[in-house]
Order: structure tokens, then sequence, then C-alpha cells
């Protein structure tokens, strides 16, 4: 067996096999320690905040653009299990201001860290054909696996601990990006805010074209936008919470990880839409149409993301809802939300985690 022949045997006898055993059991241990994670996250995010204000007080920085969490690949294998924490002005990688701070994201590099050694043991077996850095090559490359659980939490995290009034009190520049990646390469924006409303004009224009043109990871808070009737459109991550948007419709879009939350949306349809991972906590979506849609989480080879964030209704207004023929919406919270009248396929029934009156109130379909 030579060089490429023992690599390509190893990566799918040993480090797949392992990889999918570290994301099953970090999984698990995600969805158990969720609570935790977030409360822990907020509270780095807390403390970042107030440094970023004595800065600010002293002169040392000016209004931030950017908040950037971090994580770099040759620290990972030395067993730091530190994100890099960095707050940015416009300038961005050119400002000089050196504000920043760590989060411990240990809860999942500890498993980065299990996998590596038992990986270590496993070369052995193939004779000194394959080396210590064959090993470490490959478990860079698997970074971004275990990265896509903390990625998960401060999207989870962030729309409360943008709340706290440390983050309010920051001076912020006319548009402030939190962002999460690896250190100066890729990164993806997990929340986004203007000093200054969009204009509502140009808002219902873009999202109306009929272009495959993806419109992502905006702030669309606090928007009037009744009545939208959008079609096949990319729009996930998108923010919508606090909109109006009474009787609109959202027709076989891409929605995953779009953020709802207190919106108006009385009347509105989803049907066909891709919903994984999209927040609607207490809004108001009486009579809403989700008819076709889908909750579907990805997994493959590692994968996990979207659907780790579960769809959420908590305390939102369904009632009259229509869920017929709904798919992949096993991870789906409704807390304390109203659903008198809304109609829900049976196979839910004992799926879904609702209180006897929620059960009592659902209009249960084939």
């Amino acid at each position: 067996m030579d060089k490429q022949q023992a690599l390509q045997h190893f990566y799918e006898h040993h480090y797949m096999p392992l990889l999918e055993i570290q994301m099953e059991t970090l999984e698990a241990e995600f969805h158990h320690g969720k609570a935790q994670f977030i409360s822990n996250f907020t509270a780095s995010f807390q403390k970042l905040c107030s440094h970023i204000l004595r800065m600010q007080q002293q002169g040392e920085t000016e209004p931030i653009a950017y908040i950037h969490y971090s994580f770099l690949r040759t620290q990972i294998l030395e067993q730091s299990c530190l994100y890099m924490v960095e707050a940015y002005s416009g300038k961005w990688y050119e400002d000089q201001a050196d504000c920043r701070l760590s989060y411990d994201a240990s809860w999942v590099y500890t498993h980065f860290t299990t996998m590596l050694e038992a990986l270590e043991q496993d070369r052995k077996k193939y004779m000194g054909v394959l080396h210590a850095a064959d090993i470490e090559r490959l478990m860079l490359k698997a970074t971004p696996f275990f990265h896509q659980f903390v990625s998960s939490i401060i999207h989870l995290a962030i729309t409360e601990a943008v709340q706290l009034p440390e983050y309010k009190a920051i001076h912020k520049a006319k548009r402030l990006f939190i962002r999460t990646g690896e250190y100066k390469d890729i990164s993806e924006c997990v929340y986004v805010e203007d000093q200054e409303m969009p204009n509502t004009d140009e808002v219902r224009e873009l999202l109306m074209q009929t272009n495959e043109e993806p419109y992502i990871y905006e702030n669309l808070r606090n928007l009037f936008l009744p009545h939208l009737r959008v079609v096949e459109k990319d729009l996930r991550y998108n923010d919508f919470s606090q909109s109006d948007l009474r009787g609109s419709q959202f027709l076989s879009c891409v929605l995953m990880g779009s953020q709802w939350q207190e919106a108006h949306i009385e009347g509105g349809s989803f049907r066909g839409s891709l919903l994984s991972d999209a927040d609607f906590r207490y809004s108001h979506l009486q009579g809403a149409d989700f008819r076709e849609a889908s909750g579907q989480a990805y997994r493959e080879q590692g994968h996990r993301v979207p659907g780790l964030c579960g769809i959420r209704f908590d305390f939102a207004n369904l009632d009259e809802a229509d869920f017929t023929d709904v798919h992949g919406f096993e991870y789906v919270s409704f807390e304390g939300a109203s659903m008198y009248g809304t109609k829900v396929p049976r196979k839910y029934q004992q799926l879904w985690n609702l209180s006897d009156e929620q059960r009592k109130s659902i209009v249960w379909t084939e």
C-alpha cells in the first residue's frame, strides 16, 4: 500500500467513521446543554461590550462596525479552545485599536482533541506509511465541522445578547456586523444593526424582484411591508423581526435561519419554503399558511447546519395556521404558543413537545 492508498484507506475507515461519531456526540451534548452554552456566550459578549465601552470612554477606539468571533486552526491543533473576539471600527482589519478578548469554546473542541488522539493511535497501524503531519492535515480540514456548533450557539444567543445594556451603550458605526468564522478568512454574518432605517420602497422592490439574485443576511426589522409576494427567492438569514408583513406571501423561498420575532404576519404564507432554523418566537401568525414547507436538517459527512437550532414558534400566535404536508419538522419548539384551530398532521402528535392545552386546541389531520 503506497502513501496515497494508505491515506484514502485511513480517510474512509478511520477518519470519516470517527468524525461521524464525534458529530453525533456533540449534537447530543449541544441539545442537552444548549441553555448553559447560550448563557456562557452571553456572559462573554457582555464582558466584551463592557471592554469596548471602556476603551471608547478613554478615546482608544472609534465607533464599532465589526465584532468578530474567530477560530484559528493552528491553535486548535495545539489544544487551545479559545476564540479570538475582536471589535473593529469601519477600518476593519486596518484598525489598530487592538480591542480584543477571548471566548472559551472548550465544550466543542475537547471533542476535536479526543478525535485527534484516537486517529494518532490508528495511524500507527499503517506501519510508518502515514505520519503525524498527515493526521494533522486531515484534522485541520475538520475544524469547520466543530465550528458549526459554536456558530449555532451564537445564532441562538445573539438576539437576546444585543438587548444587553452593555451592548446598547457602546458607540456604533452606521452599520454594525457581528460575524464568526476563521481568523481573517471565511466568515459568516450572524447579526446586522443599522443606525438608520432602510428605505422601505427599496426593500420592497428588492424582495419582489423575480431574478435569482440572493438577498441575504440583511436587517429588515421594524419595516412596514404588508402584502408582499415573494416567489422562489433566497432570503436566508434575513431578520424581519417586528416588521408588519400582514398578508405577505413567501412562496417556495429559501428562508433558513431567518428571524421573524414579534413580526405581524397574519394571513401570510410560507407555502413550499425552506424554514430550517427559522425563528418565529412571539410572532403573530394567525391563519398563516405553512403547507408543504420544509424544516429539513442537513446531515451529510459531518455537516449539521442548518438544523441544529431548529424552528422556533415559542409564544407565537398560530391560531388557524395550516401545517398540512409540512416535512422535516422534527426539531420544532412551540412553548407557550397559541394553537387554537391550527391544522397539524397527526404524525407530529407524539413527536412535538406540546402542552395538553395545545393538543386539545389543534385540529389533527391525516
